[in-house]
Order: C-alpha cells, then structure tokens, then sequence
C-alpha cells in the first residue's frame, strides 16, 4: 500500500508531465506527506487526514486552511482515479475557495493619464523619481512583464540596437528576450537620456532609478500608485471592486493582444504559445490565467462562437 508520500510525488510527476510548475505547491503538499507520517497515517487520504492537516498548525487564515484541504483532496481525486474506485472527500467541506477578483483592464487613455500623474509627481529631494515610475508604467503596458521583472532590469538589459529588452532574473529564473515596438524603443532611450542628465552624467548600472542611484523599488512603487491613479478618479469614477492594480498592467497587455490578433483575423489558438513565450510562462496553461473572465475577451470568444455557428444564434438575430 503506497504511502501518502507517494501519492503526493505521483501528482506532482502528472502535473508536471502537463507542463505545469509545482515549485510552490509542491512545497506545500509534501508537508502533507511528512503531517501524515507524523500521526501515524496509514493507506490513502482520507478525509480526515484532510481536514487535519489543512487545521494543523497556529495563524493560519481561514482561506489558507482551505487551500490546504482543497490540495489534499485533489491528490486523493488523482489516485483514485489511477486505482479505479470513487473518491470520497467532498469538496468545499471547509468553506469556498476565494472567487477571483476580476483583473482591471486599462484603456490606452487610461494608462496615458497613468503616465501623465506618475511624471508629475515632483520631489525636490529626488527628480529620478517621477520619469523613472513613468516609464515603468509605459514598459509594463508595452511589454507585460511582471513588476518585479522591469524593476530588476540593468541598463544593459536594454538593447536599443537590435530593440530587444533581456529578462535575466524571471520567475523560476528563466531568462528571456523581449523584442520591443520601435516607439517603446524611443520612449525608453528617451528617458535614459533625461536620466543621466538628472544624474549629471554619472555612469548607471540599474535601468530605473530613484534617489540616491537607488532601484525602484515594489514597496516605493506601490506606494506613489496609489496616488498616481486618483487621476483616474478625477473624472468621476467610482470603484465596485478592488482599484486598479500596477500588476492590471500584465493582464492588459495579456487581453489587448488577444483582442488584436481577434480583430486582425489572426489564428489566436495558434499564436497563444507565442504569447506565452513572450510573457514568460512554460506553457499556455500559466497564460490562461491572463484571459479568463474579462468581458473584452467574452466578447471576443462570443463573436468567434458565433463565425462558427454561421451566425444563427438567436441571441444574435
């Protein structure tokens, strides 16, 4: 009889197999395998493990343990399905998985009034400041890269030549090249000029910085969004749901282009791992997260169900 361990590690090889990156998870779920052979557990997860294991521990929050119990129970699915016989732990026994908060997609008005607040946000102390959180608005539009991603990049990352911009650090630390839009190329020359003249010349070895030849930092970054995007609020608008994110700015990338290859008549099934490549992912399954549940893309899927279906849907007529 296999032990929990080994149930653990023969998901994770399935889920792997697909393509997908367990780093984090995995981590998680062999703690599992080390709480069931602490109590003493024997056989296949059953319930009660389940349940045990996702309270086990202090200061954990509610949607943590819930998390934890949703993972062992999809480990149980999993082998049952190989043994051939029903699974038994119910889901959501210990409430609902937190529903996902629907991504905000900015328009290209949007992220231009981002840009404009985020070049008017003067400091005497540092005048690095306000060009370099611009900019990085404008790059994480133009290229969807992660924060963490733009604010990690060395001048030398930076290609004007060829017009390609190379991630060294990604997640899981993959490194990629991004090929750049020629105004993205001109924008961001533009800015390492304005830069070094704030900086009186002086060699730099960070893309973006802040005072004190600082790099910017998620925190600072955050933190001055905040306020950046009240020029937004200026024209009257008021929030249903969580405010915009500066993390909005990937999935923007993420759904605009879609919707340009849509209406370019591109094969958009075919063009995904391209799309995925580009913003870093191993596989589509990682991009798919970027495009589900926004209503531009609803719309998009709509309009392609309908070509397909030669236009005789009745909600259509």
């Amino acid at each position: 009889m296999s032990t929990v361990s080994d149930q653990i590690e023969a998901y994770i090889a399935y889920k792997q197999g697909l393509g997908v990156t367990m780093r984090s998870e995995a981590s998680v779920m062999r703690q599992l395998g080390r709480f069931a052979a602490s109590v003493g557990h024997v056989g296949p997860i059953d319930v009660g493990l389940a349940v045990a294991w996702a309270r086990s521990g202090e200061g954990h929050a509610e949607g943590y343990e819930i998390k934890r119990y949703e993972m062992a129970r999809r480990i149980h699915d999993y082998s049952c399905a190989l043994a051939g016989i029903p699974a038994s732990i119910p889901p959501g026994l210990l409430g609902k998985v937190s529903n996902r908060v629907t991504p905000y997609i900015y328009t290209d008005e949007e992220v231009a009034l981002l840009m404009k607040g985020a070049a008017g946000l003067y400091s005497q102390r540092d005048l690095t400041r306000a060009p370099a959180y611009a900019t990085l608005i404008g790059i994480l539009r133009a290229t969807g890269m992660r924060p963490s991603e733009a604010m990690a990049l060395e001048d030398a990352d930076f290609d004007a030549d060829a017009g390609v911009i190379t991630v060294r650090n990604g997640k899981n630390s993959r490194e990629r090249m991004i090929p750049l839009d020629p105004s993205s190329v001109e924008a961001i020359g533009a800015y390492r000029e304005r830069r070094d003249h704030l900086r009186t010349g002086r060699s730099c070895t960070r893309l973006l910085v802040t005072a004190g030849d600082q790099p910017v930092s998620i925190s600072g970054f955050e933190s001055a969004f905040q306020e950046i995007r009240c020029v937004l609020l200026g024209r009257g608008e008021i929030w249903t749901r969580r405010p915009p994110r500066p993390y909005d700015l990937r999935h923007t990338f993420a759904v605009r282009t879609i919707v340009g290859w849509h209406e370019a008549g591109e094969d958009v099934n075919a063009l995904l791992p391209v799309l995925a490549t580009y913003m870093g992912h191993v596989s589509v399954v990682e991009t798919y997260w970027y495009l589900t549940g926004t209503p531009e893309l609803v719309e998009v899927a709509s309009s392609a169900f309908d070509s397909f279906a030669g236009g005789g849907l009745p909600w259509r007529r």
